[in-house]
């Protein structure tokens, strides 16, 4: 199946592409929505029904369809209507929210099934909707404003994570749950309104009928076989998720507990210097928006990343924690925001949205992977200490290796 989808937007500026801004404000809404969603559910199982293990298997519940559906969601984004896709799934969402709103006026209690089936539900439409949405950007926006417009998208989700808990907990503790999954459901709507918007007449396809589902799931595993540079930028996201991201976010409480001697406000502490961090990476690319020497910026980054967080794994002390967690976060913007820029202008267009969902696969299928590792080498006696210094010795030494290795990859703009 091959698709041609071409937004026609001549604005050198990005805050005059009125496509971009309707996607920036789809994003701004309904990550926010989702981000309270997430905590709202999350408050509700520990507080009401009294299940704190089972906020785990709600969380797999969502995680884990995605996982396995989002290679197709990158087929279905490769072939049909990009805007139309992220429309539908993101009504459904509404529907859905709507519908628990009533369930829980309804019931006294909403049963811990009910949040299951809703987790799966969700995982399912996001496999859809974040493949069609990561490979719209580079159909609406300009080659030089990549980096920008990426910075933007993944900013105002850092900002969502912040402020969604925050905004939560003062709604419950003002109202309830009921008003709280409203004002969620009215957020979400929120968000589909520019996405309808952007449908109207600013989208041409081209379609080929008759083409196999797994015949294209096919092609989009051989197109990435047949490119060494799709490889190397696929193995820098899988350094991340899978030597970062398990030690690093399973471990960060524990490292807070037993190595800086912390407490609870010591913890939340260290969360935001990351959380500011990430935010601070996202709104440096922004600023820079470089359109050159991409591949060398996300390679050197990494380097960077990896130092410091060889240093944070050493720190004994809050101060020192709280500077290089932040570094930490900075970097891992630096170093994916490129990548994913350099994929949007280097892939055809007909095999973007698969290409995209195979990135957010490596990011959401190997973090668990790296929870399990990170919790069987706690089991066998290694400290979170030890766990973090040997990883990101590691990741120097790969890193170090993709450096002196990749040409093609430092040579990429």
């Amino acid at each position: 199946m091959e698709q041609s989808i071409q937004l026609q937007v001549k604005q050198d500026s990005i805050w005059k592409n009125k496509q971009f801004i309707y996607l920036l404000a789809s994003s701004v809404f309904s990550s926010l929505g989702a981000s309270m969603f997430l905590f709202t559910q999350s408050w509700y199982i520990v507080t009401i029904l009294n299940l704190q293990a089972a906020v785990g298997f709600v969380m797999i519940g969502s995680t884990l369809p995605q996982i396995f559906l989002l290679f197709i969601g990158g087929v279905i984004a490769d072939r049909w209507d990009k805007t139309r896709l992220m429309f539908w799934s993101d009504l459904t969402r509404v529907i859905l929210i709507f519908s628990l709103v009533i369930v829980l006026v309804a019931y006294a209690v909403i049963p811990i099934f009910i949040f299951v089936i809703y987790a799966v539900a969700f995982g399912v439409l996001g496999a859809f909707f974040y493949p069609a949405r990561d490979s719209i950007i580079p159909m609406i926006t300009e080659d030089h404003n990549l980096t920008k417009a990426n910075s933007l998208i993944q900013g105002t989700n850092q900002l969502s994570m912040l402020a969604g808990p925050l905004v939560c907990g003062v709604l419950i503790t003002l109202f309830n749950f009921q008003t709280t999954f409203f004002i969620v459901a009215i957020l979400l709507a929120a968000g589909t309104l520019p996405l309808y918007f952007m449908r109207e007449s600013k989208v041409e396809k081209e379609r080929v009928e008759g083409t196999p589902l797994k015949k294209e799931l096919m092609e989009g595993l051989l197109y990435i076989k047949g490119s060494s540079l799709l490889q190397g930028l696929l193995l820098i996201s899988v350094l991340i998720n899978l030597i970062i991201v398990g030690p690093l976010f399973m471990g960060l409480p524990i490292f807070v507990r037993n190595v800086l001697d912390g407490t609870a406000l010591s913890y939340s502490l260290i969360e935001g210097s990351l959380s500011i961090g990430l935010l601070i990476g996202s709104i440096i690319m922004f600023a820079w928006n470089t359109n050159r020497h991409r591949g060398k910026i996300a390679l050197y980054s990494l380097l960077c990343l990896s130092f410091s967080y060889l240093l944070f794994s050493q720190t004994t002390t809050f101060t020192t924690g709280l500077a290089s967690i932040f570094l930490v976060g900075g970097f891992i913007q630096i170093t994916t925001l490129p990548v994913i820029s350099i994929i949007q202008r280097q892939v055809s267009k007909e095999y973007l949205g698969r290409i995209m969902s195979l990135m957010t696969i490596s990011s959401m299928g190997l973090t668990p992977i790296s929870y399990g590792v990170t919790s069987m080498l706690l089991t066998v006696g290694l400290t979170i200490q030890d766990i973090m210094f040997w990883s990101s010795l590691i990741l120097i030494v790969v890193t170090i290796g993709v450096i002196l290795s990749a040409r093609q990859i430092r040579a990429t703009h």
